[in-house]
């Protein structure tokens, strides 16, 4: 983060993360892809820094404060990019596909 702000790259939008956090419980041959929790990292473009949101149990089996679902994640970073998640995209056979779900919500707690 020093370096990135030292080249002055933090005034632009940084997403770290993964599609899956790693299993908590190590086993020979048991995948290692873990979909109940995982960890992002959010930086600059109008990110609140040194937040914390939302909480695992100690074995990081579970979300257990302040869980955020993909929806609202890809809600607050449309957001962040003003996009507008009320319109809808059509696919080339004319089919609606929704920007993000009507229920979804930003992440209110790391928005400057």
């Amino acid at each position: 983060m020093e370096d990135l702000k030292e080249k002055g790259l933090l005034v632009d939008r940084i997403v770290w993360m993964g599609e899956f956090g790693r299993t908590p419980k190590i086993k020979a041959l048991a995948p290692r892809h873990w979909p109940n929790s995982w960890s992002t990292v959010l930086a600059g473009g109008g990110i609140k820094g040194g937040q914390v949101v939302g909480k695992t149990s100690a074995d990081g089996m579970e979300v257990t404060d302040r869980p955020v679902k993909v929806e609202d994640f890809i809600s607050h970073d449309r957001s962040c990019v003003g996009i507008d998640g009320t319109k809808q995209n059509v696919s080339n056979v004319g089919r609606p596909n929704r920007i993000v779900e009507p229920t979804a919500k930003p992440i209110k707690e790391v928005l400057a």
